[in-house]
């Protein structure tokens, strides 16, 4: 195979990786982040790729340029090198610097997902083999198996736990991604900016029908979500 025809495989691959991350329902969080917590989420990850990604390019250059450059040709040799020290020191600690650097956002990102702010609505979600649970403490709703509803805008607090095996509840849009354990309580919030249907699915293993445990939020205004509510406290 020439060396055309492998950069247009790699190149073909690198536009299909691309077009299934996009189109992919976990790739949500990165391309259409719908709450405070997925912006933020983003931002690292966008940090975390420029850093890593000039030292995969500067590492990958410099061992394509050897191997075109340095390769073995009818009536020589192939170039050796072994061992340098001073090059290992320095491309050990430039990157182990670049990882300091980042973990600054890093653990600011982490604080500000795990500090929960005061919330204008309280949900305790609630893992089943193979279903969630959904429950408003504040008015006295209750409900299994259907899409959870939220109104636009407002801070949401969510208690999360299981009753049987470990969960996850993960909602792409949201950034969120939070367990479900059995006999804990794990605290995660979100805000949601806009109207519409989200989807994500439980993201841990948890039994034969772990697939087809799916989530649904439906994020509607303010007056649809207390008529919604109104609706369910008779029953409806």
């Amino acid at each position: 195979m020439t060396l055309g025809n492998r950069w247009r495989l790699l190149t073909l691959g690198l536009v299909l990786a691309a077009a299934a991350l996009w189109t992919a329902p976990a790739g949500a969080w990165l391309f259409d982040a719908v709450t405070p917590v997925a912006h933020e989420v983003r931002n690292l990850f966008w940090k975390a790729v420029g850093i890593t990604a000039f030292f995969f390019i500067l590492a990958e250059g410099i061992l394509l340029v050897a191997v075109l450059k340095f390769r073995a040709k009818p009536g020589r040799a192939p170039a050796k090198w072994h061992e340098n020290l001073r090059l290992e020191l320095v491309w050990t600690a430039i990157p182990a610097l670049a990882m300091v650097i980042l973990s600054g956002p890093a653990f600011s990102t982490m604080k500000y997902m795990e500090t929960i702010p005061k919330s204008d609505v309280q949900i305790e979600v609630v893992g089943h083999q193979w279903f969630w649970e959904y429950r408003y403490p504040k008015y006295g709703v209750v409900f299994a198996n259907e899409p959870l509803v939220l109104p636009v805008g407002k801070t949401i607090a969510a208690n999360v736990t299981s009753i049987d095996v470990i969960h996850s509840w993960f909602v792409p849009p949201f950034g969120i991604k939070m367990d479900a354990n059995p006999g804990r309580i794990n605290h995660v919030w979100f805000q949601v900016e806009k109207v519409g249907k989200y989807e994500g699915q439980c993201a841990e293993l948890c039994g034969v029908l772990h697939g087809q445990m799916f989530i649904t939020v439906n994020v509607v205004t303010s007056e649809e979500f207390d008529r919604w509510i109104e609706q369910k406290k008779k029953g409806v």
